[in-house]
């Protein structure tokens, strides 16, 4: 399988569950900074991934899974014993599930485009700044209450 990331991005988690759980990849980054996007290799990205963002994973059969929470959770389940999901149809995994979803659609977009495009203006990235700040205070409170990780006492997907 090969990982198409940029450094700094979400792309990182899934190469952190990929080494917890023991499972080889290959890395190919994405010069997301280039239109169009390029990989190392030369490939026009958008070829690759038609969203035109990272992480996207191409399986072993040439198929491509994207979006960092579907595909850290694929990764998961390749080692089950590794713990980094819990098994489907439980309430566990529901709740990994749960923040999964807050960290991608609450925490992740808004950190771009809002605060790394200055053609935005200061305004735009004070507001963002204090909208990240109180959702990371949340799982901050979730953290101290019921951690020491997202879903208890297990680190999993959902913490990368």
């Amino acid at each position: 399988m090969k990982l198409y990331y940029f450094a700094g991005t979400c792309s990182l988690a899934a190469h952190i569950v990929a080494r917890e759980a023991g499972i080889a990849l290959d890395l190919e980054r994405v010069d997301i900074h280039k239109t169009p996007h390029m990989t190392a290799s030369g490939a026009n990205f958008s070829q690759i991934n038609s969203k035109g963002y990272v992480p996207a994973l191409q399986l072993d059969d040439g198929s491509l899974l994207s979006e960092g929470a579907v595909i850290v959770q694929y990764l998961a389940d390749l080692n089950p014993e590794s713990g980094l999901i819990p098994p489907v149809g439980t309430m566990e995994r529901y709740r990994a599930q749960s923040w999964l979803n807050f960290i991608a659609t609450e925490l992740h977009k808004l950190y771009s485009p809002w605060l790394f495009h200055p053609e935005y203006g200061e305004t735009i990235q004070h507001i963002v700044r204090d909208k990240i700040a109180g959702r990371l205070a949340l799982v901050e409170n979730h953290l101290t209450e019921q951690g020491p990780y997202l879903t208890g006492e297990q680190f999993t997907a959902a913490d990368a």
